[in-house]
């Protein structure tokens, strides 16, 4: 584990700090009204579109943990374990943990779009409460936003990122990873959801992208 670089370490560590603000519980609910489904895949409620959750991160996560398992019980000619044992015991007790968690978050967190805004909400649709990272609702305006992207790819999403100028200058925090140079808060997100039907819901929403 001391092998493991502080700058990835500070990148998990920040990813779940922002996730686990979903834990906390809103003092607003949203109205959620059923509606039927426009088109196969996409979820609409009332004039709320809600992404569909994807297990994927979490599966992914969770298969590189058991891999490293495997990796960490190879054994040398005289039955000795090898001198990267400890490195993959390390590493698969990390990813699967992480697929844990991922996992937990996709079952009850939900992105959503309406009329005028991106959010993060529980899965029941009630509000997330403020983002333990640099307060503040979870829900941005479609106007605030100055980039966004699927990372690595949106063939391989694992983070969801955007930046937006609505969090105030004086409370806005600075975050491990650069994307862009631009001003706003940047904010990261586990690829939980349906990767394509986000960036479908960005462009619709004119949402800006450099």
């Amino acid at each position: 584990l001391a092998r493991i670089g502080h700058r990835s370490m500070r990148v998990m560590l920040t990813l779940m700090a922002t996730t686990c603000s979903a834990l906390q519980l809103g003092h607003a609910a949203q109205r959620f009204h059923p509606a039927a489904a426009r088109a196969p895949h996409l979820r609409m409620l009332a004039d709320v579109f809600v992404a569909d959750p994807s297990f994927n991160l979490a599966a992914g996560a969770a298969l590189v943990g058991t891999l490293c398992g495997g990796l960490e019980d190879i054994k040398d000619a005289r039955g000795e374990k090898l001198p990267t044992a400890k490195l993959f015991g390390g590493a698969a007790v990390i990813f699967v943990l992480f697929g844990a968690f991922i996992s937990f978050q996709t079952a009850t967190l939900r992105f959503t779009f309406d009329d005028s805004s991106f959010a993060l909400v529980k899965a029941d649709g009630t509000g997330t409460g403020e983002n333990v990272v640099v307060g503040g609702e979870n829900r941005w305006s479609y106007t605030s936003f100055v980039n966004y992207d699927i990372l690595p790819s949106q063939a391989f999403p694992i983070l969801v990122y955007f930046r937006e100028t609505q969090t105030p200058a004086d409370t806005r925090e600075e975050v491990p990873l650069m994307v862009d140079t631009a001003e706003g808060q940047v904010h990261f997100f586990p690829a939980i959801s349906n990767s394509a039907q986000l960036k479908q819901q960005f462009v619709e929403h004119k949402c800006a992208k450099l």
